[in-house]
């Protein structure tokens, strides 16, 4: 029996180690599950320490808690004042090596912001904000300079931005140099400048591709300080920068009109057959109406866009009818500039039918192609059922009132998919809007200085400088309904 008990035994040994042996039968997996881990790494030693004074170093050394990683540390490492080349900043294990390749200044207080691209390996935590600071004289400067960056156009806060101090306060200087000091904007597009030393100071922002920190393109976004920021023995914060763009992005510079006026080169002869083989197929002027379920919004032209600039057009031979029983009425149009969208203008009777007839013969464009045939156009006016009405009243706080002028003048303006779909002047205090296509909507209030009734961008390159108009934007969205009217009291 305890021959037999030993056999068993032994076979029970061989097998199970076969199958332990046997490559890709199994795999030894950790025990899963437990809090995923959510903490940042914790620095453990500096050499040279932080707030080092007499700083001479050339090679910095960070060393964490755990195996640490860097994402985009290039870009994101910021050093204040601002040096010619950036520090190498490299990763192993638990430890990060910075060094510093320029020489630094005398008697000058730097701090080196990593930001958040300090992460762990595991679960990419990041440390935020994390910095560096030394001096190389014999103290630490600790002045403070705290803001937020504001689109003037659309009143919400800017994130991302370049924010730049300079001590030379020349108007061209966020043309020609690069600042003092350095900061980008958080995504509440505030942005806060430490450890910085007494003087008199310029500050600009600015929202550009080339991240070449200098005001130098005209699609470039600009924001200005209207004085000089007097740094003391006090921080100075509540600053507010207004982003603007100094010149329109859908106009034309005069270097690209005089390019698109250039004569055209002479074609080739394979440029001329491909035209001529276009010119054989049998083209069609296509024509498309503007409508929404077809219906036609009241109080607003309908709309027709034609697949080609119209050249030849006969309005007297178009015909638009009204109700069922095809009475015809009296209307206008109006070509826009390209000569692509025609305004079909008649004041719409609510709920009535309606049917446009485009003869053939009546349109061609600038080939002249022409739609295959009469064209019909069918549909009904919206019912002022359809719509939904507003009724915004507006009150100043008292620090709006020390804020602004007596005479400023404001226009409310209700928003989607941001185009400013309604817009009016606040009169009394009230403004009111009817015929409001149903939706959610923000609300924006204009600051308008000039009672234009729109948005006026700044002035920075220019005679005399002006700081663009500000809208406020408010975060609550406005849900308006069909046939129901909505009270919004706001508070400025």
């Amino acid at each position: 029996m305890n021959h037999n008990f030993r056999g068993w035994v032994y076979w029970l040994i061989v097998i199970s180690a076969s199958i332990f042996l046997l490559p890709g039968c199994a795999n030894i997996v950790p025990p899963s599950g437990g809090p995923k881990d959510t903490l940042a790494p914790k620095l453990t030693y500096i050499s040279p320490p932080d707030s080092t004074l007499h700083f001479k170093a050339k090679k910095v050394t960070f060393t964490f808690n755990e195996y640490v990683q860097l994402d985009n540390v290039f870009e994101k490492l910021i050093v204040s004042p601002t040096l010619k080349r950036i520090p190498t900043v490299t990763s192993k294990l638990k430890t990060v090596t910075m060094v510093i390749k320029d020489t630094l200044a005398e008697n000058t207080t730097y701090t080196f912001n990593f930001s958040d691209a300090i992460r762990d390996n595991n679960e990419s935590n990041p440390i935020q904000d994390f910095q560096y600071v030394v001096s190389t004289g014999d103290y630490l400067d600790s002045l403070q300079v705290r803001g937020f960056i504001i689109d003037a156009e659309t009143g919400k806060p800017d994130s991302n931005v370049s924010v730049m101090i300079y001590r030379n306060n020349i108007d061209s200087v966020v043309s020609k140099e690069k600042p003092v000091y350095y900061a980008r904007s958080r995504g509440s597009g505030a942005f806060w400048f430490r450890n910085m030393a007494p003087g008199d100071y310029k500050l600009f922002a600015l929202k550009e591709d080339d991240r070449d920190l200098q005001y130098n393109q005209p699609k470039e976004l600009i924001a200005f300080s209207d004085s000089l920021l007097h740094l003391r023995d006090q921080n100075l914060k509540d600053i507010t920068l207004l982003m603007f763009m100094e010149q329109d992005s859908t106009l034309k510079k005069p270097e690209e009109v005089a390019q698109e006026q250039q004569p055209v080169e002479e074609e080739t002869e394979k440029e001329k057959k491909e035209k001529e083989k276009e010119k054989k197929k049998k083209r069609t002027l296509n024509i498309s109406p503007t409508l929404e379920d077809n219906k036609q919004e009241l109080g607003k032209p309908l709309l027709l866009t034609f697949s080609a600039p119209v050249k030849t057009f006969d309005s007297t031979a178009l015909r638009l009818t009204q109700d069922t029983i095809f009475t015809p009425v009296t209307f206008t149009t109006t070509f826009d500039s390209t000569r692509t969208k025609l305004s079909v203008n008649f004041d719409w009777k609510e709920g009535k039918p309606y049917r446009l007839i485009i003869p053939k013969e009546s349109v061609a464009d600038t080939t002249g192609a022409q739609p295959a045939k009469a064209d019909t156009i069918s549909f009904a006016a919206k019912k002022e059922s359809d719509y939904g009405r507003v009724m915004l009243t507006l009150t100043l706080s008292d620090s709006t009132k020390s804020m602004v002028s007596d005479t400023m003048h404001y226009v409310a303006q209700l928003v989607k998919d941001k185009e400013i779909k309604y817009s009016g002047r606040i009169e009394r205090k009230t403004w009111v809007q009817k015929r409001i296509t149903p939706g959610e909507y923000e609300v924006w209030i204009l600051l308008d200085e000039n009672n234009n009734g729109k948005w006026d961008r700044g002035v920075y390159y220019g005679t005399p400088k002006k700081q663009p108009e500000r809208v406020v934007s408010f975060p609550k969205k406005e849900n308006i309904k069909a046939n129901w009217g909505v009270k919004i009291p706001l508070t400025l």
